[in-house]
């Protein structure tokens, strides 16, 4: 049995640069690849601009992972509650266990609006009214979300349940989005966990008083904003919760027996002299 070969350090030099060469030009091989066209349509997240240009169909991601929360939490969607926009989600989870259904927004533009307030100053709205206020994409469309915040809670009852929920990542309507609601909407935060937990703890909240889950990872995000829907994901890709890829955070609060905080000082937003975007149902956000 021959022995093995001591190369000198010229021959490990040419050794070593003819596999950096051969690395090179496998990777060219690969890039080249990656150019064909037919390869291009395979490889789906190739793209510069969401799958059907943005046309809505099926279920958005987050939506699925909002649901799939609602579910494990219909319980505390009874008696007297609150949603923002219209009462479809806490007639649909709370069914009969809804005793009595309002809907706040900023404009009367449905009848099912029963409250007229922005949020963020809704200090007309009585304090210690409501068993559940669903809160749902929502937050990230606030400014002042600190304000938006303390108002959700101190409207509950207390031992009342808030269930919210907060974007990591979302389209960004530019020129603002106008959904026929009485007011343009602005995009202005996309929120991580850590920024929540604080946002809660300065309206009085202790970590007894909350549970915060966060839904996602990194090819969910990509999806969402691919515009893939939940049914073309398998329950691996959408069950899996990376904590550095968040998409979606959701909280449910609990407001304490004996709540007390103070009204945060109101901020108000600079916004863009732009014409918004008019929402389309079946075209979505790129309309």
């Amino acid at each position: 049995m021959s022995s093995p070969r001591n190369y000198t350090g010229d021959e490990t030099s040419k050794v070593r640069s003819g596999i950096r060469r051969a690395g090179k030009y496998v990777r060219g091989l690969i890039n080249r690849a990656y150019a064909l066209p037919v390869v291009r349509h395979v490889r789906r997240l190739r793209r510069l601009r969401p799958l059907g240009n943005g046309r809505s169909y099926g279920t958005p991601v987050v939506r699925y992972f909002w649901s799939h929360y609602l579910q494990q939490h219909r319980q505390d969607i009874h008696g007297h509650c609150l949603e923002i926009g219209d009462m479809q989600t806490i007639l649909g989870y709370g069914e009969t266990a809804v005793t009595r259904a309002d809907v706040i927004d900023v404009t009367a533009h449905s009848p099912q609006v029963t409250i007229v307030a922005d949020l963020s100053r809704a200090d007309h709205v009585p304090a210690d009214t409501y068993d559940c206020f669903v809160n749902q994409f929502t937050m990230h469309v606030i400014y002042d979300v600190q304000a938006a915040l303390y108002h959700s809670i101190r409207i509950l009852k207390p031992g009342g349940v808030l269930l919210v929920n907060f974007s990591s990542v979302d389209y960004y309507f530019h020129k603002g989005l106008e959904m026929g609601t009485g007011q343009p909407m602005f995009l202005f935060w996309w929120f991580t966990p850590i920024q929540v937990e604080n946002l809660l703890r300065r309206v009085g909240l202790s970590s007894d008083d909350f549970q915060l889950t966060v839904y996602g990872n990194l090819f969910t995000r990509v999806a969402y904003q691919i515009n893939i829907p939940a049914e073309q994901l398998t329950r691996r890709e959408l069950e899996y919760s990376d904590p550095g890829h968040p998409v979606l955070i959701c909280v449910r609060v609990v407001k304490p027996i004996r709540w007390s905080a103070e009204r945060p000082e109101y901020q108000d937003p600079w916004l863009p002299q732009s014409t918004p975007a008019q929402w389309n149902e079946r075209f979505g956000h790129y309309a």
